[in-house]
């Protein structure tokens, strides 16, 4: 009986330490603002982003300060700290000088060993457009309610997983839209991420949103990091967006679309490539980008459409929200 007692406390306290131990993670890793000190008599401003990179434990802290007037230097530093219990402390070297300091509740707070210090806080952005509700005209081909299970009936792939919350959960495969689609007006959806520390790359929540069942926009946690074409909301060897707009994973994000199909000729070849127009968290990130493309999906047809296409990429990216405007 002790030896049951023994197994069932050390569950209890694994258990304990598996909850606290998220909690801590999401807590820190996000976004701050605040002040750059960078001498006695000047204060700047300044952000920061924490990025979880490991275990739960390890975070890589990109801090930058932004100059007050021409000609006057701000700050940018990439340092590391470790969590031990509540607090996560920092020591580490940048910018040629030793830095130290912590972040604890909500509070980042760091300073060199000549003086210079950081004073920032933490604060949770959201979306313009998230819960935006489609207008009378639009196709609805996830709606959401929250606290309802979505009604998935638009979608070719059974299989994905209607949540409570009111998304659906990538699950065995991919998932196309029923309906065939070509010029879009106005496509809106929203994605959550889940926070993956110990991946890296293409292996950190991956997924992705494809138009005509062919031109890929990028699904992937990209918070914080020197962005590449491959990364959230870049198009694949063609063009990277043209600012980091990610928010922290974990947080709902969202795309607003403009896409105008390929125009073919009378045997079904290119005539004139598909564009894109890509507004990430609100934000214009690609701006009518041409899409170059030598295939022959669309071989003997007049018009060049295909279904919405989300990847399943063995990640459990969930979405929601899902609506479209057919360009008139």
């Amino acid at each position: 009986m002790k030896v049951q007692k023994h197994i069932e406390y050390l569950i209890v306290i694994a258990a304990f330490l598996a909850i606290t131990s998220a909690v801590w993670a999401n807590s820190y890793m996000g976004e701050y603002k605040g002040t750059y000190h960078p001498d006695g008599k000047n204060t700047m401003q300044a952000s920061a982003q924490v990025i979880a990179e490991g275990d739960d434990v390890y975070y890589r802290i990109v801090i930058k300060a932004i100059p007050n007037e021409e000609n006057q230097d701000g700050a940018n530093i990439e340092i590391y700290g470790n969590r031990h219990g509540s607090t996560v402390y920092i020591g580490d070297r940048s910018g040629g000088y030793h830095w130290a300091g912590q972040i604890q509740n909500g509070r980042l707070s760091v300073r060199s060993g000549y003086g210079q210090h950081f004073e920032l806080d933490k604060f949770v952005r959201k979306s313009p457009t998230e819960g935006l509700k489609p207008p009378r005209d639009a196709i609805v081909l996830l709606p959401f309610k929250d606290g309802v299970k979505p009604d998935t009936g638009s979608w070719t792939n059974s299989q994905w997983k209607r949540l409570n919350n009111g998304a659906m959960q990538v699950n065995k495969g991919d998932n196309d839209t029923k309906e065939q689609f070509g010029d879009i007006e106005h496509f809106h959806l929203e994605f959550k991420l889940p926070l993956e520390p110990n991946n890296r790359g293409q292996g950190r929540a991956n997924s992705g949103v494809y138009f005509a069942g062919q031109f890929e926009v990028q699904v992937l946690d990209s918070f914080g990091l020197v962005h590449t074409s491959g990364d959230c909301a870049g198009l694949y060897n063609v063009a990277r967006a043209r600012v980091n707009a990610c928010l922290p994973p974990e947080t709902w994000q969202t795309y607003d679309v403009k896409f105008r199909a390929p125009r073919l000729n009378a045997d079904g070849s290119i005539k004139e490539n598909a564009r894109i127009t890509v507004e990430l968290n609100g934000i214009t990130v690609q701006k009518d980008v041409e899409i170059p493309y030598s295939g022959n999906r669309w071989k003997g047809k007049s018009e060049a459409t295909g279904p919405i296409h989300l990847q399943d990429h063995s990640h459990p990216i969930q979405y929601r929200n899902i609506w479209l405007v057919k360009d008139k």
